[in-house]
């Protein structure tokens, strides 16, 4: 499961839709900043077709494929982007210890769960991982 592509597909649109969370969220400090009071929004975009693609997949495994994929995505998308800014911006520590990014953080990431719960009981609901047209598209 770990080397499958789609795993790690799904993680990066999951990790570069939390920075772009990140972006749409924070305060009007920098000029890539949004400070939308609703940011937590993109993770229906970002979350909802996450269980349509593992379940297809992994029906046995999915709540394991879940996990994975959505540690993964967190991983790339607030340690390693991060760590990124630290390394090549050398701005110290200060953006794994910021508020404010860990408060934008904490509510797409509560969103984005609630919505992968919610399309996973759908998913459920069309049988084995979704509708025709899903699995034709898959």
């Amino acid at each position: 499961m770990i080397r499958s592509p789609r795993v790690w597909l799904t993680a990066l649109w999951l990790g570069v839709l939390v920075h772009v969370d990140w972006h749409l969220g924070r305060p009007g400090h920098g000029h890539l900043s949004a400070g939308l009071s609703y940011h937590w929004l993109l993770a229906v975009v970002a979350f909802a077709p996450v269980p349509w693609l593992l379940l297809r997949r992994w029906p046995a495994a999915f709540v394991r494929a879940s996990v994975l994929t959505i540690v993964l995505g967190v991983a790339l998308g607030q340690g390693l982007e991060p760590l990124s800014e630290v390394i090549l911006y050398q701005v110290g520590v200060e953006p794994f210890t910021n508020p404010v990014r860990w408060r934008v953080f904490a509510e797409f990431l509560a969103a984005g769960i609630l919505v992968s719960v919610g399309s996973a009981v759908a998913a459920g609901r069309f049988g084995n991982g979704g509708p025709a047209a899903i699995r034709r598209v898959a």
